[in-house]
């Protein structure tokens, strides 16, 4: 795996989308911009840190297609082993963005507290999905109000994932680990659908995946 250094972490940070005027650093450099949505602040882009706190390596973090282009863009995908390892992934003061903490981010934008726990995609006539991701190109998102996409400042993109030394879905997807295990082989995780055929882009999907792949991550703090 190719690690950024530490100038080119701080560099690439002017190519995304300002959302907001907060930012913070984590162990290696890179620097991200966050937003406040109710009592939580959340990482506005994906984890890009190739360093655990202590400054050791993690075993992952490969960037979509090994595409250094995909780095600003779509931030890095690591296994679970690896976002919930001891030495912990964030910035200080920060954390892998929990079960728990992903349900309260849904409640405070509006989801019905009868969805919470539920499995498969949920939120939609809320367009919880639609909160939170950032608009496409492609114009995919033409058919919903300019007003309901990335609403909360989240920018949520289509990263993709890896599986088994392949790159899949990238443009299609973007997978969500969270810190929560469901059992010994499947993590909890979050899905946004973006592609114009998915009847769901206006959802998100809570489901459990095989601890085998590879996800983005964001991280969240409670802030008082």
């Amino acid at each position: 795996m190719v690690l950024a250094t530490s100038s080119f972490a701080n560099n690439i940070d002017s190519d995304l989308t300002p959302q907001t005027q907060n930012t913070v650093q984590d162990a290696e450099g890179n620097i991200y911009r966050t937003v406040k949505i109710g009592d939580q602040e959340w990482l506005a882009e994906n984890l890009r840190s190739t360093q655990f706190q202590d400054g050791s390596a993690v075993n992952t973090g490969f960037i979509p297609k090994d595409d250094q282009a995909n780095l600003a863009k779509y931030g890095r995908l690591y296994s679970w082993h690896d976002v919930t390892d001891a030495r912990k992934l964030c910035p200080k003061g920060w954390r892998v963005a929990t079960d728990d903490d992903w349900k309260v981010l849904e409640r405070t934008i509006g989801m019905p507290e009868e969805q919470l726990d539920q499995q498969g995609w949920r939120g939609a006539k809320q367009h919880i999905g639609l909160q939170l991701k950032e608009a496409q190109s492609q114009g995919v998102f033409n058919k919903f109000a300019p007003s309901l996409v990335n609403k909360r400042h989240f920018s949520a993109r289509p990263a993709g994932v890896k599986l088994h030394g392949f790159y899949i879905t990238q443009g299609v997807y973007t997978e969500f680990w969270t810190a929560s295990s469901a059992t010994d082989k499947q993590g909890i995780i979050r899905t946004l659908a973006y592609s114009w055929w998915n009847t769901h882009k206006s959802e998100i999907r809570r489901a459990t995946s095989s601890k085998d792949y590879m996800f983005s991550v964001r991280c969240v703090r409670v802030t008082e």
